[in-house]
């Protein structure tokens, strides 16, 4: 495991955690992009349990997560814009392809990341992956939001970046595991924060990629909880049948963070199988 900072646009400093990177066995590369108020910490483990398949993963911190460059400034929840998660996307993408030129990538997010995962196969180039793992995708909050705080929102979120509100998960809905819930009540850089400018920018996101999906360009692997209580799986289901045959779609009984939960050994083996299918024998 290394950490290195991968420096994106207009400079911005990446956190970056390479895992198995140095295996001159490997038969891919992962670049994983986490959920709302995570960090790359919490997926450690998935990067462990794809190296054991034999793959790569890059993890790194989304704006507005993971240790502030500048503790003094207000950090958590808050970017300058939506296109900046995507921007991130792809200097990570560029800089694992210049790093293992001889391997095909895979992208994988989770919720929130599943949502910047899919826009930025969806709005940038998306042959530099061979494939790509939707983790319950956010497409459609489980509480839908009005029109007019939709309206407001946006709105607010004109007026200035940095104005967030709370919205801390509780682990119970993540994951029916009490020992799991611990790695988000005992993490300090797990937060709830989310600016009405990032709220605004994944709303929109989310329409987008309903409206477009049947353009997705790659293989997808789309998983989904069926007790859910953080997003709509309507959408995602309705994501899914507008790909057509490019999807993969699969329920898990399970909370939202499949990973974290009962039928965790069940989503990894899973998702080494639908890799080796599409990376290691494409």
């Amino acid at each position: 495991m290394k950490n290195i900072k991968i420096t994106g646009k207009n400079e911005t400093q990446i956190n970056t955690t390479l895992c198995n990177f140095d295996n001159e066995n490997i038969k891919g590369t992962v670049v994983v992009c986490h959920g709302f108020g995570e960090h790359l910490g919490l997926f450690l483990e998935l990067a462990e349990r794809l190296g054991e398949g034999g793959y790569a993963c890059a993890l790194f911190d989304q704006r507005g997560h993971g240790e502030p460059p500048d503790k003094k400034q207000k950090w958590f929840g808050i970017i300058p814009s939506y296109e900046c998660f995507l921007d991130d996307v792809i200097s990570v993408t560029d800089a694992v392809q210049q790093m293992r030129q001889d391997l095909p990538i895979a992208l994988y997010g989770h919720s929130m990341g599943g949502n910047i995962a899919v826009n930025a196969l969806l709005r940038n180039d998306a042959t530099k992956y061979a494939c790509a793992v939707l983790d319950a995708p956010w497409l459609q909050l489980y509480k839908k939001h009005s029109p007019l705080v939709v309206g407001f929102a946006k709105l607010v979120g004109r007026l200035s970046p940095k104005i967030t509100t709370t919205n801390r998960l509780k682990p119970e809905v993540l994951t029916s595991v009490p020992e799991r819930m611990g790695q988000y009540t005992g993490d300090p850089l797990y937060h709830g924060q989310i600016s009405f400018r990032m709220f605004t920018g994944i709303n929109a996101g989310c329409a987008y990629a309903l409206a477009n999906a049947a353009k997705l360009p790659i293989p997808v692997f789309i998983s989904y909880a069926a007790n859910d209580k953080v997003l709509n799986n309507d959408a995602i289901l309705s994501f899914a049948a507008d790909a057509g045959d490019l999807a993969t779609l699969k329920e898990y009984d399970s909370r939202h963070a499949i990973r974290n939960d009962l039928n965790r050994n069940e989503f990894f083996r899973d998702v080494i199988a639908f890799l080796d299918e599409n990376l290691a024998n494409p």
